[in-house]
């Protein structure tokens, strides 16, 4: 539509970065935000390279000049051009964390971790979910305990600079905010499971729950921000208390008013937090500042609370109130009673019954295979990289048992592949189908129901 009312209907494979430049400063024009013509730029750029056209004019320096300058002069300007992200406080964080005790007891206690360290850290969430194990650490000093974080990629890191290491402590006077311990009890979880992992494996894996209700775990894929926003979009919604503006950026916007304004035990001023979260301005540490209330006293959900907290009956300190017994004698009376109540009770002891693995989680065992020269490798050479410790035709039952469904996908191919040498024989009989794991599976089936196989 562009090109054929403001270009004379030039044919859009032969336009340039004039005419790219030219469309996004029209959707500016039209009203568009400037995320908006982000995404448009992303798309041409799709469709150049699905039409081959070389060099990609979307992706010159032009083009991604104009949208970079696009954005800074809407920060220059104030211009608001998205709805910033609720600010979770630390009293809503603790919500969430005691409606987390609804999910799997391995999901529960990821998340939960996962919870503390974005608050507490102010990360992003991309930051979180691309941690591995070799960058998650628990020390002991002199002083305590703390989590030791090591971000490898870092939005605002300058290119010399390839991480950034961060110190986690416990805040004690929140429940919701002991990091390490959070850390031991989801370590436990995973020695439960019987888990052996390398150091590459992710922190927080890719989790998709069955429909048994036992989730299925990929280590060595990270956790998708989808799911982990539908999860916690689900937690919000089955919780009145809690608003429904919350989103993954609302740990980190929250965690930065919580560690100057809120913390008990260890506030930042405006310079340690701008250090802390690696911003180079101090716009950018007011923006996210000045996101709550001037006043809370104005809070909706406390004004009918407020004024029967403040016309409470409360004990005086000091001074004979004329009532016909003390504290002490209400405080003796009241242990006798308990103890005339618990004792000759007998508390019957809890048997205790082991879990098998398979109620627990479901771990997966065969690596995922893109295509047919892929399957074939993993079926006969071993491949520690991607965590196949012996070549599938090698697995034993109780290997096979942990991924029963994929393997009998690889038992079907191995069928085929028995038939021949090597896989260039393979390819040629099965030529079109290669390419691709799904359609070579699916040929095979139908070759082996029809008998020519």
């Amino acid at each position: 539509m562009f090109l054929q009312t403001q270009k004379g209907g030039i044919d859009p494979t032969t336009s340039g970065t004039d005419e790219c430049t030219d469309f996004f400063h029209y959707l500016y024009s039209q009203g568009k935000k400037a995320r908006t013509i982000d995404l448009a730029k992303s798309a041409l750029v799709a469709y150049f390279n699905a039409r081959r056209v070389a060099p990609n004019p979307a992706q010159d320096t032009t083009a991604r000049h104009y949208i970079v300058g696009l954005q800074k002069y809407n920060k220059q300007n104030n211009v608001d051009e998205e709805k910033k992200a609720h600010p979770l406080t630390v009293q809503e964080l603790s919500t969430l964390v005691n409606a987390l005790a609804s999910l799997h007891p391995f999901l529960g206690s990821m998340l939960r971790f996962l919870l503390a360290v974005s608050f507490l850290g102010c990360f992003r969430m991309s930051e979180v979910l691309a941690l591995r194990w070799n960058d998650v650490q628990i020390v002991s000093d002199q002083i305590g305990r703390y989590l030791s974080v090591r971000l490898r990629w870092h939005k605002k890191a300058g290119v010399e600079e390839d991480c950034q290491v961060y110190h986690l402590v416990d805040e004690t006077s929140f429940p919701c905010l002991l990091v390490c311990g959070f850390h031991d009890d989801y370590t436990a979880k995973l020695r439960a499971c019987c888990v052996n992992l390398t150091s590459t494996a992710f922190v927080f894996p890719n989790v998709a729950m069955q429909h048994n209700g036992v989730p299925r775990v990929e280590w060595y894929r990270g956790l998708e921000q989808a799911n982990l926003r539908k999860w916690l979009g689900d937690l919000v919604d089955a919780t009145p208390d809690l608003p429904i503006g919350i989103s993954l950026h609302s740990l980190r916007r929250g965690g930065s008013f919580y560690r100057v304004f809120e913390s008990r035990e260890r506030r930042f001023n405006f310079r340690e937090l701008m250090a802390w979260c690696r911003w180079t301005d101090a716009k950018t540490c007011c923006e996210y500042l000045v996101t709550q209330s001037i006043s809370n006293d104005i809070d909706p959900r406390n004004l009918l609370r407020t004024p029967k907290l403040q016309h409470s009956t409360q004990w005086p300190e000091v001074g004979d109130v004329g009532l016909p017994f003390t504290v002490d004698a209400v405080g003796q009376a009241l242990a006798k009673s308990l103890q005339e109540h618990t004792v000759g009770r007998h508390v019957p002891t809890k048997v205790r019954t082991q879990r098998p693995m398979d109620m627990y989680v479901a771990q997966k065992s065969i690596p995922t295979a893109h295509s047919a020269r892929e399957a074939w490798q993993q079926w006969f050479v071993a491949d520690p990289n991607i965590d196949l410790v012996c070549a599938l035709k090698d697995y034993t039952k109780d290997m096979i048992k942990l991924d029963r469904k994929k393997y009998s996908e690889r038992l079907t191919l191995a069928m085929a592949f028995s038939k021949f040498q090597t896989f260039d024989q393979f390819e040629a009989a099965y030529t079109g189908f290669t390419a691709s794991y799904a359609r070579i599976l699916r040929e095979v089936r139908l070759r082996k129901r029809s008998g020519t196989m």
